[in-house]
């Protein structure tokens, strides 16, 4: 079926770029350039130095009648390992019909509600901590309609990196008394084997006052079980410009997705592995200045006592270099490394990481 899509795919391709050649004075070509030097400390291996950089570019082209092409692709070297990996993240075709948009080819598909962690996405893991990752970009087909301009419906058929198998999900939104609603359906294997895998999820987020709240409920049929988030946030503007931005939540999940929703910042032990666990948390954002901001994310399970801590530090050194520091703590053995979920996980416990980096837009 993957080649049956990619036959389908690649000739419409051809027929947008070749009605867009009239208009190749229009296309530009934008993009990031990051380098980085990671160090890692773990109990067994000591510290451990890990330069890398990697390139982001984007072929930005003109709509032509309705139609959207996006080709973007991300290139990661890793410079210890010699090892350099590459993946589209974004190589498709969108049309815009009188009452239905449709996205054919590798896409950003993600259903995020402004939560630090999603337990009911579309991909677990797509994005976590304000840090978007590259299960977010499949191969897919998705169908947008618009009731109105607060209703609608997504329904989306994908085929999820190196599963032998596809996947579909259906959306729907809407807006009541001021909360945004939504509910979805996700068949995460479409084959013979393991037709008793599917989840759900509904989540709300609204105002009240000057605090936002949301929440979201989730059923997992693998596991067998449910998951319940809540949270809140709230912003600060001083004076003098300077700005707070405090979020917070607090997840009861089944064990077994926690890998999925998190990455390798945390694990459960084999007693909890079984259970529901109790996370919080947290993040703290203090916009400096126009150009700066420093913040602190937190994770604790309730569950088992352990608690990671993320600091950040950003500066926009020229109008297009900005600085990042990124560190991590960890309380327990429970904590591996979470630079990149792009990186090979390391096979031993990670007690400290600090990840400096330059990136530079064009």
């Amino acid at each position: 079926m993957k080649k049956l899509f990619c036959l389908t795919i690649v000739p419409i391709f051809f027929i947008i770029i070749v009605n867009l050649v009239g208009a190749a004075r229009e296309i530009t070509l934008g993009g990031e350039f990051n380098t980085s030097l990671n160090a890692i400390y773990t109990e067994q291996t000591g510290f451990t130095l890990m330069p890398e950089a990697s390139l982001d570019l984007e072929l930005i082209l003109p709509s032509w009648k309705n139609n959207e092409f996006r080709c973007a692709g991300y290139l990661l070297t890793s410079i210890p390992e010699s090892k350099i990996e590459f993946f589209w993240k974004k190589l498709y075709w969108k049309h815009k019909f009188e009452k239905l948009h449709l996205t054919v080819g590798r896409q950003p598909v993600f259903w995020s509600f402004g939560s630090l962690l999603n337990p009911v996405d579309y991909t677990l893991g797509a994005a976590a901590l304000e840090q978007e990752y590259s299960f977010k970009y499949q191969d897919a087909l998705e169908i947008y309609y618009p009731l109105n301009w607060n209703t609608s419906f997504t329904m989306v058929v994908s085929h999820p990196g190196q599963s032998t198998h596809w996947k579909a999900g259906l959306r729907g939104r809407t807006l009541i008394k001021g909360f945004d609603i939504t509910a979805n359906y996700i068949q995460e294997q479409i084959g013979k084997e393991e037709r008793d895998d599917y989840r759900w999820g509904i989540t709300a987020k609204g105002d009240l006052g000057s605090v936002g709240v949301y929440g979201a409920l989730g059923y997992y049929s693998r596991e067998k079980a449910y998951s319940l988030l809540a949270g809140l946030d709230y912003s600060y503007s001083f004076p003098a410009g300077n700005q707070l931005f405090l979020q917070a939540e607090c997840l009861y999940i089944p064990s077994g997705i926690l890998p999925g929703i998190i990455g390798s910042l945390m694990f459960v032990s084999a007693e909890e592995q079984q259970n529901n666990i109790t996370l919080l948390v947290g993040n703290t954002t203090y916009k400096i200045n126009e150009f700066s901001n420093i913040g602190l994310s937190t994770l604790y399970n309730y569950s088992n006592g352990s608690v990671v801590m993320l600091p950040f530090y950003n500066d926009q050194l020229s109008t297009n270099c900005t600085i990042q520091i990124q560190g991590g703590i960890e309380t327990k053995s429970t904590f591996k490394s979470g630079v990149s979920n792009t990186n090979a996980v390391l096979n031993h416990p990670v007690n400290l990481f600090l990840k400096i980096g330059l990136n530079h837009t064009f």
